[in-house]
């Protein structure tokens, strides 16, 4: 018998859908397996591709079954990302890695990282399978769907819960085992969820509402990435900017580089690896766009909101009221921005030893200050080498910070 031209029953693939997951979904309409529907109806006897490049030949026959647009389908996996998720999917590019991460800069200016030629990369594929979704939506049965998002190593949390998507054996919709046998799902952090929702709106839309201005959805994939592999940059290679670096690890809580000694890269490593690299990821976003930290990177200020500008209204100006202001209120003000930007910033700390110093030249003095700037927070390591050779010409100031400090 010739098979029908338009299947009878196949639910409509939901919005960011993986081409597997949807094809898993048709097949349990029929009480059938996917390899069965794959290799009676369809003609194509391979399941370790559909997510990834499926063939031309396959999607033509996809799109008559279900009069769904071919683009449509493409776009149900990875092949239907190029050169937006990733340049290509050929991994036999040798500059692959350099061209995708190394020419965007977020926390570390671009010569302060080693460029790297690794042999069979692509972007964002990982070496092992990844089996993690939401566990909301899969208890809907009105769902049942694994997103194209979920199978790669991009995301925390659901976009549409906020929870933390969580590693799964078996199939949905028939047999399913959680690793995380806690019923109640697990909330995701604001940064983490800030982050992801971004990531699902470059997926979906195409772009990316940043605080200062709308940026390509391919811009943010690459920006992730290389974010991602910053983190994973050696302190020594760092300089003075290392405290960027260190300031975004203690703020997630996880050891530095997430405990990695040698440099990998990311879709390689261990999944508990990559998810703390997530995380720190969207605590450096985070901590960027509250101007906690000020990296030097070019990407990062598309982070920060757009200085407003002089504008006027057309009516006449208010006069208000000039409020006194006590000049020794706005110096601890600054020397108290001051402080805090030298918890990760090395310049900052001994720009503001050599100013505390001022006049105290001998060892004991100076090994007391630094003990002094340790408790206010400051890395010792920042200080541990440093010898203020300048004079300031501020005296008052000068001595009130050291007996400040």
């Amino acid at each position: 018998m010739r098979p029908a031209p338009r299947w009878p029953l196949h639910p409509a693939p939901k919005e960011g859908e993986a081409l597997s997951s949807w094809l898993q979904r048709i097949a349990a309409c029929y009480q059938m397996e996917v390899r069965d529907l794959l290799a009676h109806d369809l003609g194509h006897g391979q399941v370790d591709d559909l997510d990834t490049a499926p063939p031309l030949s396959l999607l033509t026959v996809l799109s008559q079954r279900s009069g769904i647009e071919l683009d449509r389908l493409r776009c149900m996996s990875v092949a239907g990302w190029v050169p937006w998720l990733l340049d290509s999917l050929d991994d036999q590019i040798p500059a692959a890695l350099e061209t995708y991460a190394f020419q965007c800069s977020v926390l570390l200016p671009r010569h302060k990282r080693n460029i790297r030629t690794v042999a069979r990369w692509r972007a964002w594929l990982s070496s092992q399978p990844v089996d993690r979704a939401c566990p909301l939506c899969l208890n809907d049965p009105a769902e049942q769907a694994i997103l194209l998002a979920w199978k790669l190593p991009l995301m925390l949390s659901c976009p549409l819960h906020g929870c933390w998507l969580e590693s799964y054996w078996g199939v949905p919709g028939r047999f399913l085992r959680w690793e995380n046998t806690d019923p109640s799902p697990r909330a995701a952090s604001e940064a983490m969820t800030a982050m992801d929702r971004r990531t699902w709106q470059a997926m979906t839309t195409g772009y990316v509402k940043l605080p200062r201005r709308r940026i390509h959805a391919g811009l943010w994939f690459r920006m992730l990435r290389t974010l991602l592999d910053e983190l994973n940059t050696p302190l020594s290679m760092c300089g003075t900017y290392a405290g960027y670096i260190r300031h975004v690890w203690e703020g997630c809580g996880y050891p530095l580089r997430a405990g990695q000694r040698l440099w990998r890269p990311y879709e390689t490593l261990d999944p508990a690896v990559r998810l703390q690299m997530l995380e720190a990821a969207a605590t450096a976003i985070d901590l960027i766009e509250t101007r906690v930290i000020s990296p030097p990177g070019e990407q990062a200020t598309l982070f920060w909101l757009e200085p407003q500008t002089g504008f006027t209204n057309g009516l006449p100006a208010k006069e208000r009221k000039q409020e006194p202001i006590h000049d020794w209120q706005e110096m601890v003000k600054a020397i108290n921005e001051a402080i805090a930007e030298a918890r990760y910033n090395p310049e900052t700390a001994r720009s503001l030893f050599a100013l505390a110093a001022y006049g105290k030249r001998d060892p004991e003095s100076l090994e007391r200050l630094r003990d002094e700037f340790t408790k206010e927070g400051i890395p010792s390591e920042f200080l541990s080498h440093y010898e203020p050779d300048g004079p300031f010409a501020c005296r008052k100031i000068s001595d009130w910070l050291s007996d400040k400090f």
